[in-house]
């Protein structure tokens, strides 16, 4: 890997407006065949998750308290919420070839190696990678790796990482490749498994989970702003959805992996049927529908220790 850029920590407003003013005069045109792009990596240093801010997800979720009685060990969604801004700024530099704006999350693949507490400096790296193309544009990795603060990841062992992900984009309408190579549409039908769950989600599910993310892409935040994107009405953050099928779930001592794929977004107000179905002794997967048209919102899985 060659030497990550480093950065201060990013605050997400600045990105945002960034996007927007690049989404304006649109970086590359549609119709491209470029084949390769360097690496690009960047690293910042985060102060670590207050005992605050763990309140605050907790309080969403309604979960168990972070108090070393109940739970101490943070969950991963709040690791992904630390490592978004990196994250963003790595997609947001000139250098990265697919307009931010109008990204599409497709999936999520999660390694939680070891417990992370409140209040623990942490080093986020954040790198790109795997573009690929798509019926519907050019697809993307984006790998998050967290290790304490002070270490190089230039150097850094895979024992030393805390935490890593592998989140999947999609630049919609952006075709780096020739639109032959993006393949044919293909989906399998779904048939609901037995609920488990209801979820009502209100108008103000966006903004509730970006009050705890600082994740205020206008597109999960109201009717308004998410229709000047070209969206009928706001839908709900994919990991908001993340962080709701893992809660209660992911093991004190962390060392467990998880993933999720993301299909048709959840508009707001909205409801979702949720199904938890046990696969062995270790290995739950599950699904997220909508109760009404009978169409996948997610499908998961996470796998203990």
């Amino acid at each position: 890997m060659s030497k990550p850029i480093r950065i201060p920590m990013p605050k997400l407003g600045r990105l945002y407006q960034k996007a927007a003013l690049d989404a304006a005069r649109s970086k590359i045109s549609s119709g491209g065949s470029l084949k390769a792009f360097p690496e690009q990596s960047v690293v910042a240093e985060h102060p670590g998750i207050t005992e605050d801010q763990a309140e605050q997800y907790r309080r969403l979720l309604a979960g168990e308290p972070f108090d070393g009685v109940h739970r101490r060990s943070l969950p991963s969604v709040l690791l992904h919420i630390a490592g978004f801004p990196v994250q963003m700024a790595l997609m947001s530099r000139d250098s990265f070839p697919l307009p931010l704006m109008g990204m599409v999350h497709l999936s999520n693949e999660v390694l939680h190696h070891q417990p992370v507490h409140t209040d623990t400096p942490l080093q986020i790296l954040a790198r790109a990678g795997n573009f690929a193309p798509h019926r519907r544009g050019t697809q993307v990795d984006i790998i998050i790796e967290i290790y304490p603060a002070g270490l190089d990841p230039a150097s850094a062992s895979s024992a030393d990482c805390l935490y890593s992900s592998t989140s999947q984009y999609l630049g919609m309408g952006t075709y780096l490749f020739s639109k032959d190579e993006g393949g044919a549409s293909s989906r399998e039908e779904f048939t609901p498994p037995t609920k488990t769950a209801l979820w009502t989600l209100g108008t103000d599910a966006g903004r509730q989970y970006a009050a705890v993310s600082g994740d205020y892409n206008p597109i999960h935040l109201s009717g308004l702003t998410a229709k000047a994107l070209g969206q009928k009405r706001a839908i709900v953050h994919g990991m908001y959805l993340a962080a709701r099928m893992l809660e209660g779930r992911e093991p004190e001592s962390a060392g467990h992996r998880w993933d999720i794929t993301f299909e048709a977004p959840v508009g707001l107000p909205g409801k979702v049927a949720f199904a938890a179905e046990r696969v062995d002794a270790n290995t739950q997967q599950f699904t997220g529908w909508n109760p009404r048209k009978g169409r996948r919102h997610f499908a998961g899985q996470l796998t203990l220790p």
